[in-house]
């Protein structure tokens, strides 16, 4: 017999995930017309006012705001008519400099979005669709997306967890940053150790060509980039890292083993990736529904369209990864930080 109560309650949470889904194109409008930070400047103000000091049409203006508002992305005073962008609200929506910006999680969405239908095809074929391929939102939303926890975490908790790691940099060592795509992580380490020799390598040559545009007005000296993938760049480092990448990868374990082969001797490999429960039913939650998702429309396909397709997906777990690391050559592994989101492992071998 059919339970109405449960039905209910399904309907309500399906109606929630509606609604925020039904901001995702307000929240790009928001960010490609710059209507989130020119809000921050000139508000509180009215919406008639607001159109006519950005030169955009009212109406359209007018229910953007409205949308916003009632999803409380933005302020509004209902006595004065006026809509705001707090200095809260911005560090969150639109400040690229902000550790807090999590914009680049809708950009990530309308990528998943436009990419459906060829996901939707190898569902029924079993066949990939290679990162490079997907939408570009998918790149420029992954980018924007990591960067915020990578400049809270990497320099501060994510390194220091590393045995030596903050040593070696400091006293010039070497670091790869393996999958670094426009190079934000890569770009932080460089500046934090400067007597560190740094280098970027992604398979992506439009990517490693934003990282290093990214990168150009830097003065970085000790960093650099290599077009290559996980299994054929060049030189010796001290660290490699995959920074939430090797879960993308087709060959995970030919990954690990190559970077076993570019370490000097003691080196280290560093792995973050998407924290997971290696029982499935624990990561279901809000994190859990966000990667696993992501995962479906990106990752796995990305892998899938590689040699071997090994498919870890963006949920793989501690147990899995170890594993991989196992496998790669590495004995010494250790989980050494996790946040609700990541999770550091250390592997030596």
């Amino acid at each position: 017999m059919t339970d109405l109560q449960k039905i209910r309650e399904l309907q309500g949470k399906v109606m929630k995930d509606i609604a925020a889904g039904a901001l995702i194109p307000m929240m790009m409008i928001g960010d490609e017309l710059n209507l989130f930070e020119k809000l921050h400047k000139l508000g509180p103000i009215t919406a008639e006012d607001f159109s006519k000091k950005i030169k955009m049409d009212h109406r359209y203006i007018l229910e953007w705001l409205l949308a916003l508002s009632a999803a409380n992305y933005i302020d509004y005073n209902s006595k004065e008519k006026k809509f705001n962008l707090t200095n809260e609200q911005f560090a969150v929506l639109a400040d690229e400099n902000s550790s807090s910006l999590m914009i680049g999680g809708f950009e990530n969405l309308v990528g998943a979005i436009h990419n459906y239908k060829i996901v939707k095809e190898n569902f029924k074929n079993g066949k990939g669709t290679e990162w490079g391929s997907l939408h570009p939102c998918c790149l420029s939303g992954s980018a924007r997306f990591f960067k915020p926890a990578y400049s809270i975490f990497l320099i501060k908790k994510w390194l220091p967890s590393i045995d030596n790691a903050v040593e070696i940099l400091n006293n010039g060592g070497s670091f790869a940053d393996i999958g670094c795509g426009y190079g934000h992580s890569t770009e932080m380490i460089a500046k934090e150790f400067p007597k560190s020799k740094v280098v970027g390598i992604d398979p992506h040559a439009p990517s490693i060509q934003e990282a290093k545009t990214n990168s150009a007005s830097k003065g970085l000296k000790n960093l650099d980039y290599q077009i290559a993938s996980a299994e054929n760049y060049n030189g010796r480092f001290d660290i490699i890292s995959f920074f939430d990448c090797l879960h993308d990868m087709g060959d995970p374990i030919s990954a690990v083993k190559y970077a076993k082969s570019k370490l000097n001797a003691n080196g280290t490999l560093m792995l973050i990736e998407p924290y997971a429960d290696d029982e499935v039913s624990n990561n279901f939650n809000l994190i859990g529904q966000m990667y696993y998702s992501f995962s479906t429309i990106a990752c796995i396909p990305a892998s899938k369209a590689q040699k071997v397709g090994l498919a870890l997906g963006a949920q793989a777990g501690a147990e899995k990864l170890s594993n991989i690391l196992n496998e790669g050559g590495f004995n010494n592994i250790k989980v050494t930080y996790k946040t609700t989101s990541n999770m550091v492992i250390q592997a030596k071998v």
